[in-house]
């Protein structure tokens, strides 16, 4: 716990929260190197082995958020289809 109070979300909210961070997610994964090096630098201060791995996992847990999101409205919307 934060201290700071809950903050609930819509469905439009976490679709968007959803689209925003697929969208950092595709384009950290085209980024060139020397951006992923700068992520890496603004983080850890140097682009070390360790910070660059850091920086490449990052856009790998942006795409896991991204896809929890989308399923979770997905999932609550009363009108969709279920999948089986």
């Amino acid at each position: 716990m934060t201290g700071r109070r809950q903050v609930s979300l819509d469905a439009t909210d976490a679709t968007s929260i959803a689209v925003a961070l697929s969208g950092l997610q595709t384009w950290l994964r085209r980024a060139p190197d020397d951006v992923i090096a700068s992520l890496a630098v603004s983080a850890y201060g140097e682009p070390t082995a360790r910070a660059l791995n850091w920086a490449r996992e990052l856009t790998s847990d942006l795409r896991y958020y991204s896809a929890v999101i989308s399923f979770a409205v997905r999932a609550a919307d009363p009108e969709e289809e279920p999948p089986f």
